[in-house]
């Protein structure tokens, strides 16, 4: 897992609150390369699983898939739920104090 920096992380909370708490496309496109390797890796190993007729196993892989497709839904769905208290209580100053490279005192 990356580590963010406190700029990228403030500038990414910057760009929530322009779009009221909704995550852009720009985070996705910026891991497509990811999404893609884990869509060909379940689709392989399903795929290897049919062709040994082994059909539980194919069925554990999409399984497993559609559990963490749901499992992110819905963190993201709360998230945005959330969104509004969020912005209530973050300091705006101090984020784009840290988005602009400065200092906190």
């Amino acid at each position: 897992m990356k580590n963010y920096t406190d700029r990228e992380l403030a500038d990414f909370m910057l760009e929530m609150r322009r779009h009221g708490g909704r995550t852009r496309w720009r985070q996705l496109k910026a891991n497509a390369w990811r999404w893609l390797l884990f869509v060909t890796l379940v689709l392989i190993l399903a795929g290897a699983g049919l062709f040994a007729q082994a059909r539980g196993f194919s069925g554990f892989v999409l399984g497993l898939a559609v559990g963490i497709f749901s499992r992110d839904g819905v963190w993201l769905r709360l998230q945005r739920l959330a969104w509004p208290f969020y912005a209530k209580i973050v300091d705006w100053g101090k984020v784009e104090r840290i988005a602009n490279g400065e200092a906190l005192a």
